[in-house]
């Protein structure tokens, strides 16, 4: 992606316990508040009975806490890969599609960062891990599929990706002032990379 089309595009890290979300601008930290002055939403969905309505990140988590009825819905990008995706759940009595969740915690993601941004994005670049799943190459395919057609469909139309331990390895890298082999360990809620990187300045 080049520069002009990053100063338009989003940056979602979309993790299986917590999402955060950049912009990237010229000497200004990307990360944006997501909620509660915090740029971690954790990427849980609440579907509250009593409002028809549902609820994302740490509100989801506190109004389920506090005992409202409802479905909580937790760890939505262990959908991505799997035959579950394929199929659809229900709540507030309707039938919902998975791929159909994915895109309202994505959008949700989408629309803060607009918000907090003060304007809309057509471009973004999505995390990914470096397999979605494990020795399955068709899967791992069908995963980054489901992420641009929901991508897509939310109204971004260009869709880039990025493993995540890379994307850490280009962080790291902007404070180097010589050359180290550095060993990235991203550990998150479904998957975990290890990778060896030698950077420069």
């Amino acid at each position: 992606m080049n520069p002009s089309t990053a100063a338009r595009a989003l940056g979602i890290d979309f993790g299986t316990s917590n999402s955060t979300v950049g912009w990237w601008r010229p000497e200004v930290e990307p990360l944006i508040e997501l909620e509660d002055g915090k740029i971690t939403l954790p990427s849980v969905v609440f579907f509250n009975v009593e409002e028809r309505r549902p609820v994302y990140g740490r509100q989801a988590l506190g109004e389920y806490l506090e005992g409202y009825e409802g479905r909580l819905m937790r760890s939505l990008k262990s959908l991505l890969g799997s035959k579950l995706l394929k199929s659809e759940t229900t709540v507030l009595g309707s039938a919902l599609p998975f791929k159909d969740l994915l895109g309202l915690f994505i959008g949700q993601l989408k629309a803060r960062g607009e918000a907090a941004a003060g304007q809309a994005f057509d471009a973004v670049v999505l995390g990914r891990p470096v397999f979605f799943v494990d020795d399955d190459p068709e899967a791992d395919r069908e995963a980054q599929d489901t992420l641009v057609q929901v991508a897509n469909k939310l109204g971004f139309k260009e869709v880039s990706f990025q493993y995540e331990p890379i994307a850490a390895a280009f962080d790291y890298e902007r404070c180097i002032q010589r050359e180290e082999l550095v060993l990235i360990v991203d550990i998150g809620g479904g998957t975990s990379d290890f990778s060896l990187v030698r950077l420069a300045p």
